[in-house]
């Protein structure tokens, strides 16, 4: 049976849906989210906290949704990306996509990938805001990390540990290079967000869009 006009997507209202939907489902599980003051120095350690609040929501989620990987590797597509086996990079979370419309198997399967970082005072001389630029979204466009490969977006979420959110935010937008938007958040709830519209020169596609989610995890 023939179609009708109108009901076949295109492969980018696919993936809007798709980043949207796990969009919600990390604004839910950072809202829930609750740490100790050991958690609090690690943001493996508050990731990993952040793992069974997800597999809550997914399991009384109303429709069949896949937990988010926690640390799950870059997987090669094609023979040119293998490495001989040697460890791959690993974003935080990876949310893949499954590409109805793909005409090729390296289009079949796109990761909606996320990076988790700490923000707030420096640790000796471990500056958290600056490694969120630098040790984050940096990641997006590198050659070594190439997070976001083949996907129109991806996801940076800020663990606000300490410091005040305009500080913080003052500070991540001092480091961020002058090719790149400032970010801008209205702190008036517990887990804020906003986007920025890159155009990378290492990673494809050229056109990305970084959506950033801050949760305060302060101890007032």
């Amino acid at each position: 049976m023939a179609r009708r006009i109108g009901t076949v997507k295109t492969f980018i209202a696919l993936w809007q849906c798709h980043e949207t939907f796990y969009y919600s489902i990390f604004y839910e599980a950072l809202n829930r989210l609750e740490i100790n003051e050991e958690q609090r120095k690690s943001e493996d350690a508050i990731s990993e906290a952040l793992c069974p609040i997800l597999k809550d929501i997914c399991f009384n989620h109303t429709q069949d949704v896949r937990t988010p990987d926690w640390e799950k590797p870059i997987q090669p597509v094609i023979n040119e990306e293998l490495k001989g086996g040697k460890v791959r990079k690993r974003p935080d979370f990876s949310c893949s996509f499954v590409n109805s419309l793909a005409n090729c198997s390296e289009m079949y399967e796109i990761p909606f990938h996320i990076e988790c970082k700490r923000l707030g005072q420096k640790v000796g001389s471990w500056d958290l805001n600056k490694n969120y630029v630098n040790d984050g979204i940096n990641r997006f466009d590198s050659s070594d990390h190439e997070y976001g490969k083949r996907a129109p977006s991806g996801m940076m979420i800020g663990y606000m540990v300490n410091m005040e959110p305009t500080t913080i935010l003052n500070k991540v937008n001092k480091h961020l290079p002058d090719r790149l938007p400032k970010l801008g958040f209205a702190f008036k709830k517990k887990v804020v967000s906003c986007k920025q519209e890159l155009i990378r020169k290492k990673v494809r596609p050229k056109e990305f869009k970084l959506i950033h989610l801050w949760t305060n995890l302060k101890n007032d």
